[in-house]
């Protein structure tokens, strides 16, 4: 059961719109002699159910009321002015105060199957940041419920939703509405957000600044999905910053902070090698090995072999290239990437000791 809470205030109305998109895609079945029950089974429980033919239940139909569909879903505020009932279960985290969450939705009347808001026959997903009074209050507060990947129904009061002098065209004053809304993305970076205002003794707490460096991760994460190194670099280089100059007390807290340096340093080592900052990679590299004194302490991870062998090879640091880069392969001797940096060290070493030769036949002809 969800936690009851006390209501919140209708904040300022949305004026944005909705559209409509059905998704009939299907796959067939196979009708082959193999598909026995068990095999079947296996099948549905590893596959992404909508391709295969299983999806999750109907959308809102026109003769239903909203009063028979309220009794399927729970109470999500004391007053029972916003319900919800699942209909996808999601994984991970619910998004935090001020994180930021990408969702699409379809929005109805009671008695109206076609919706008079959707975002996907827009094709274009709603993007908004929790808890910052830019949406209307039970999206708000739905959305907070959800987990990524989850699809669910709300049934959302008025007071909660347009209000009884509703501006929006379409939407009659004092409607209750139904939202399905799919949570698509999360970057929990709320942290970030809620850390400067903290007193200056707490925002010196190790429990604080953890927090606030994992939230510049997720926005680094973001920003390199994106390919925006640049920005990747930035949130990644202050987070830390950050934890280098953090006091840490006890084992639990040196080993929290040892592993997210670790990652931090990984991630910028990773970013330097996509943007060719290739002298800035290998310092992040030293900074691996000497947190983990060269894996001693902690294991290194084969993607910073490899990158760090990429660094040097656009260095002409052939030796060490090869050094390095036979350390990732012992790990990951299948990894296609690495075989091919491989080919790419071998051929640069070549062509570059072509040149040596071509150079010094020059100078003794001279």
């Amino acid at each position: 059961m969800a936690r009851l809470v006390e209501p919140i205030k209708l904040s300022q109305l949305t004026q944005e719109g909705f559209e409509f998109q059905t998704d009939t895609s299907y796959v067939e079945n196979s009708d082959s002699d193999e598909e026995t029950p068990d095999v079947l089974e296996k099948k549905i429980q590893n596959s992404n159910k909508e391709c295969i033919g299983i999806f999750d239940e109907e959308v809102y139909q026109q003769d239903e009321p909203f009063e028979i569909i309220a009794k399927k879903m729970e109470n999500l505020v004391a007053d029972g002015k916003i319900k919800k009932r699942v209909l996808r279960e999601g994984n991970g985290e619910k998004p935090e105060v001020y994180s930021k969450v990408k969702i699409n939705y379809n929005a109805y009347l009671e008695y109206d199957e076609n919706p008079f808001d959707s975002t996907y026959i827009r094709n274009k997903p709603l993007k908004f940041t929790i808890s910052n009074g830019k949406v209307l209050p039970g999206l708000d507060f739905a959305v907070k419920t959800m987990t990524l990947n989850e699809k669910s129904q709300f049934l959302i009061h008025p007071d909660y939703a347009y209000g009884k002098s509703c501006l929006i065209k379409g939407v009659p004053p004092n409607s209750t509405i139904l939202f399905e809304i799919e949570l698509i993305d999360v970057v929990n970076c709320g942290a970030a957000v809620t850390y400067e205002t903290l007193p200056e003794e707490q925002q010196g707490t190790f429990t604080e600044v953890y927090k606030y460096c994992i939230a510049l991760c997720e926005q680094g994460k973001k920003s390199f999905k994106e390919h925006d190194y640049k920005n990747a670099i930035k949130n990644y280089n202050i987070a830390a910053t950050k934890l280098e100059k953090t006091v840490v007390k006890g084992k639990d807290e040196n080993e929290s902070r040892m592993e997210l340096l670790l990652k931090l340093y990984t991630n910028l080592l990773i970013c330097y090698t996509r943007s060719r900052e290739v002298r800035k990679g290998c310092f992040n590299a030293k900074k691996i090995n000497d947190l983990t004194e060269n894996g001693r302490l902690m294991k290194i991870p084969a993607k910073v072999y490899f990158n760090h062998a990429k660094c040097l090879r656009i260095l002409c640091d052939y030796d060490e290239a090869k050094e390095v880069l036979n350390k990732a392969y012992k790990m990951e001797p299948k990894n296609p990437e690495i075989a091919n940096e491989m080919l790419n060290l071998n051929n640069d070493r070549t062509e570059h000791k072509d040149k040596q030769m071509v150079f010094a036949k020059a100078l003794v002809n001279n």
